[in-house]
């Protein structure tokens, strides 16, 4: 489970994927969807998709309408493979990224996770030192712990309608 996103999962389940239900620090799973992007409308499909804004990335985060609390679901600046090791984003963009609310009530949240690097058979092509860190793209360093945690491929989010039915809202490669 990536470490951004601890303290906000109250269940998880093994499906085809990793697959996460959100929820607030105070452990309520009706959560208000803010994002940074745009939409995205796909034919025959009713809800809109979130995907960057231009060369942006996208911000997606959740907010208890109870307690006001707000976390980041994913940041398609820093989190995963690709985010990690490979592009490189303008620090300056990646601060100025007002969010808006995703047009639903506040839903349940379901999250699906991508795990298919094989970190520890890659080990050594990571430069991994002394202290059990790997460098970032960004020049930070990382606990090799925490890249096989978060270094995620993959991450589609989904609410769940008045129906129950999960509706996908975000669905991003990252490696």
């Amino acid at each position: 489970m990536p470490t951004w996103l601890e303290g906000h999962v109250k269940e998880r389940k093994q499906k085809r994927l990793p697959t996460v239900t959100l929820c607030s620090s105070a452990g309520n799973e009706l959560l208000e969807v803010w994002y940074y992007g745009e939409l995205l409308t796909v034919k025959g499909e009713s809800q809109s998709y979130i995907i960057d804004r231009g060369e942006t990335p996208g911000l997606v985060a959740a907010r208890d309408p109870e307690s006001g609390e707000e976390f980041v679901i994913f940041d398609g600046g820093q989190h995963g493979y690709d985010n990690m090791f490979c592009d490189e984003h303008n620090p300056a963009q990646l601060a100025h990224r007002p969010l808006q609310r995703y047009e639903i009530p506040a839903s349940k949240l379901v999250l699906e996770l991508g795990y298919n690097i094989d970190y520890e058979d890659e080990k050594e092509s990571f430069e991994v030192d002394e202290a059990d860190t790997v460098e970032l793209v960004n020049g930070e360093r990382m606990p090799w712990e925490q890249v096989k945690r978060d270094g995620i491929d993959y991450i589609a989010l989904y609410y769940v309608n008045d129906k129950g039915k999960q509706l996908q809202i975000l669905d991003a490669e990252l490696a």
